[in-house]
């Protein structure tokens, strides 16, 4: 099973309107050590909502462009809550996200479907965008998943960097291909020593 996607309508959570009351989540955020540097990671109570790499993006940047694509306020919190840290350790030590929670509001039911397909590509392995798209039964809309991986809006926690081109290349990582082969290169040293 992979980590629990739950996703509404942008707006329905009542947060982000004109009147600056919020009756949604509040979403927090927090930094904890990632796999190849710190990480951003945003989160309320249905699941994590975003994240990025610390080192090439300032707090304020993150957290505005979390609150341009949900519409919610965001809070820093000094950290995150014991059992969603333990769930995202687990996922940076094995690669596994079975324990953690997503909350995709305002994506896409293509865009949830290309992030599933994403989780379920086992750790230490890759798949193509082709494959993606024969996955979410879209075998014509190549391109469509490529773009899809580049809105992720949780990377490294919903692995897209596990998805390459056709031809084996890495393909493009909304991070840099550099970031995308470290992540890459440290999955399959973890599988080859398991």
């Amino acid at each position: 099973m992979t980590g629990t996607l739950e996703a509404t309508e942008a707006g329905e959570d009542g947060g982000g309107g004109g009147s600056g009351t919020s009756f949604g989540p509040v979403d927090e955020i927090a930094q904890v050590a990632g796999p190849v540097g710190g990480l951003w990671v945003a989160h309320n109570d249905r699941g994590i909502c975003g994240s990025a790499f610390a080192n090439l993006i300032t707090f304020a940047r993150f957290r505005e462009e979390l609150h341009d694509r949900t519409g919610r306020p965001a809070a820093r919190g000094d950290d995150l809550p014991d059992d969603l840290y333990d769930a995202i350790e687990l996922a940076f030590a094995t690669g596994h996200r079975d324990e953690l929670a997503f909350d995709f509001t305002g994506a896409t039911p293509f865009q949830q479907s290309v992030w599933e397909a994403c989780l379920g590509v086992p750790p230490g392995e890759t798949r193509t965008y082709a494959e993606i798209a024969k996955v979410v039964h879209r075998p014509n809309a190549v391109r469509a998943v490529g773009t899809a991986l580049g809105s992720n809006p949780i990377p490294v926690l919903v692995p897209c960097h596990r998805v390459l081109r056709t031809d084996g290349s890495l393909g493009g990582y909304a991070f840099g291909e550099l970031v995308k082969q470290k992540l890459l290169d440290r999955e399959a040293e973890r599988a080859a020593a398991a």
